[in-house]
């Protein structure tokens, strides 16, 4: 029998006789079901392979099974239930998978550190202050920042359900502000990035320049979404149909990447970007180009600084963004840098003072 059986748990030991153990438990954690035991690892696993075909050992597992099935839900009382109830619940099924993986990573360090603690301990005002420590351990601002973030979608959740009133992360000052308003690719940054990057790189940053869609809507973008006219696509973070209109150097990049997959986006392996994947020749570029500051969010940004310097309305730059309507004005303060703006309003100032001129009667400039 091979060692493949789902959920089951595996580990080694050299013993004192100098022979290998080969360990088989229910789970992760869970009661030990078989030992197989030889001289080398293949030995032990050999032995082990034997034991798990036999009848009698198949029949301990399921009873393991069976046990750990009928065991009481982790009470809400305490922070580790809570986590888990909070983890199974429909709201949490709901959230985006990128966004799953995130709180998850925060939330179980969440309950590695409280999971013990009763709930109600957090009724207590002084217990923000082991909250903000937990936080301030993290090397990132940005990371503890997100840890208070999940633990602050944690007990809104359990409020919402009646299982806590407690709200320890409201007073709790937030060290991390994630103001980009002004990290604008500049012409010259994205001059050096293109330079330092692969074909593969280069296509997708022109096609987050040309779109503004999210790295994780790139990365699964189509190319059936792709139409003469237009790129129609449903954003993955709000769940939103977005029309981009096909502009001349869309076009133009859309005609140069090779079609090897269903999916736009492909890596030097002729496969579809990974996240991580994607993530670290973007780091690699960004280092040989001498670019610090700057992210690939930014270059969204950037294609909104370059969508507002056209006769584009809010409602149009909405649509191709993916925005509402009521706060595409206040995004777009965070994401245009004043520069950009300002240069926009200088230029249509300008045009407006020539307009006017032109306007003016022959021989009007000469009465007083």
């Amino acid at each position: 029998m091979q060692l493949k059986v789902a959920g089951m748990w595996t580990a080694t030991k050299k013993l004192a006789s100098g022979n290998i153990a080969y360990y088989a438990y229910a789970w992760k954690g869970g009661p030990l079901i078989a030992k197989g035991v030889g001289l080398t690892k293949i030995d032990a696993r050999a032995d082990l392979e034997r034991i798990l075909g036999l009848p009698e050992t198949m029949a301990k597992l399921a009873l393991a099974r069976e046990a750990q099935d009928i065991r009481p839900a982790p009470s809400h009382n305490y922070i580790g239930g809570l986590v888990t109830a909070f983890v199974k619940s429909p709201e949490f099924g709901r959230l985006a998978p990128r966004t799953k993986s995130d709180y998850r990573k925060h939330l179980d360090g969440f309950a590695a550190e409280f999971g013990d603690w009763k709930t109600r301990l957090f009724d207590d005002p002084s217990a923000t202050q082991d909250l903000a420590e937990w936080r301030d351990e993290h090397p990132s601002p940005r990371q503890g920042h997100m840890r208070l973030q999940v633990v602050s979608r944690l007990f809104s959740w359990g409020r919402s359900r009646g299982l806590t009133k407690a709200n320890p992360t409201e007073p709790i000052q937030r060290v991390y502000k994630a103001d980009r308003s002004d990290a604008i690719w500049s012409k010259d940054d994205l001059a050096a990035v293109l330079t330092h990057s692969t074909d593969e790189m280069r296509w997708a940053i022109k096609l987050a320049l040309y779109t503004g869609l999210r790295q994780g809507d790139l990365l699964r973008l189509p190319w059936s979404a792709v139409s003469d006219l237009s790129i129609q696509w449903k954003t993955s973070k709000r769940d939103k149909h977005t029309i981009i209109p096909i502009t001349p150097p869309l076009r133009e990049l859309l005609s140069d990447i090779p079609k090897r997959s269903p999916v736009i986006l492909t890596s030097a392996l002729k496969r579809p970007w990974t996240a991580d994947g994607l993530k670290s020749s973007f780091g690699r570029a960004k280092k040989r180009a001498g670019i610090k500051d700057l992210r690939w969010h930014d270059l969204r940004g950037t294609a909104v600084t370059q969508l507002i310097k056209t006769s584009l309305t809010q409602r149009d730059i909405a649509r191709i963004i993916g925005w509402s309507e009521t706060k595409i004005e206040a995004i777009l303060e965070r994401y245009v840098s004043a520069d950009a703006v300002a240069e926009d309003m200088l230029k249509r100032m300008s045009a407006e003072q020539n307009a006017q001129t032109d306007d003016k009667p022959v021989g009007s400039e000469n009465k007083q």
